[in-house]
């Protein structure tokens, strides 16, 4: 097992033959219990690096391949497809997902990987006891209980945004051979941010105490205004209904959300629909209901914007969320 101190460390590996991978990344990293080439040809380019105690791992695989490593405790993995398709059979299901998603994962339960062809692909793996320290230290010890952090698929809201562009920038430093986090200082404060910015883009049991700061620099007319919205999803609503909720000029609710939320109050009304509209095909079962109906459900009358607006803030059609 790597153990970063500060300064990054790193592993390459290229090679043509499974045996071999297998065998250096279960001695050097990770037990793998299982590594079967899809087609019967295998071809791996794999670097792991630490930033402070932080792994991160960029793999590329040019044919198809299944991984499945042996149950890790107390780590959280991020996952990041940069090309190609990337299942994982998690829980009992099978998530598919490409560019632009980023899957949190806990490393505690069995995870089978099939890596599609010309797979690009970073793992960002976080030490669970370091992090829940940090939360902890972040809300000045008024939580005790451990960090929860569930499995799900960060969507694209900002913060999330944000937050994966900022791994893909430092996997791009390290595969270039920088030398801007071999500072221990530098790599333990790039460790912080992610930390921070973990907690922020995710569901987690730590974040009701981080919003109520938020919700304290809200102004009254644009939590009264997102009150409102969160109350009428399924419900039509115009710009001047939430202008009314908020009891302000449209021009003030305008730069109220866009100084909050960087978008506008109609974007916001679609981003929550979109997300409500997500939680219903994840928990629905296929054959009890459509992508048509839940569009609806949900006031999406267009099917072919629907499915458009939803792929690019999720990464995926509704139909193949509906499948899992």
């Amino acid at each position: 097992m790597l153990s970063g101190k500060g300064a990054v460390e790193l592993l390459k590996i290229e090679t043509i033959e499974p045996k071999e991978f297998q065998s250096i990344i279960s001695q050097k990293f990770t037990p793998l219990e299982q590594l079967e080439p899809i087609q019967k040809k295998f071809c791996a380019d794999y670097k792991i690096y630490t930033v402070a105690r932080l792994i991160f791992t960029r793999a590329k695989f040019k044919h198809g391949i299944s991984v499945l490593p042996i149950p890790r405790k107390r780590l959280f993995f991020l996952e990041l497809p940069l090309s190609g398709q990337l299942q994982l059979s998690y829980r009992g299901r099978d998530i598919s997902f490409s560019h632009n998603s980023t899957y949190l994962i806990a490393s505690d339960e069995p995870v089978l990987y099939r890596y599609q062809e010309n797979a690009n692909h970073i793992t960002v793996g976080i030490d669970k006891d370091l992090l829940n320290a940090y939360a902890q230290k972040l809300v000045n010890g008024q939580q005790e209980r451990e960090l929860t952090l569930h499995p799900q698929l960060l969507w694209r809201t900002p913060a999330a945004a944000s937050f994966r562009g900022y791994l893909e920038f430092i996997t791009r430093d390290l595969v270039r051979g920088g030398s801007l986090f071999n500072s221990p200082l530098i790599a333990t404060e790039v460790q912080n941010t992610i930390f921070s910015m973990l907690l922020s883009a995710s569901d987690n049991n730590y974040l009701p105490l981080e919003t109520q700061l938020e919700e304290a620099c809200l102004p009254a007319y644009v939590r009264q205004a997102r009150d409102y919205i969160e109350a009428n999803l399924d419900r039509q609503v115009s710009l001047a209904d939430i202008t009314d909720a908020a009891g302000v000029h449209v021009t003030t609710l305008l730069k109220g959300f866009k100084q909050h939320y960087e978008i506008s109050p109609i974007a916001y009304l679609k981003q929550k629909r979109l997300e409500a509209a997500y939680r219903t095909l994840l928990a629905a079962e296929p054959l009890t209901i459509s992508v048509a109906q839940v569009a609806t459900q949900w006031r999406f009358f267009h099917l072919s914007r629907f499915a458009r607006d939803y792929r690019q803030l999720f990464g995926e059609l509704p139909s193949e969320t509906l499948k899992r």
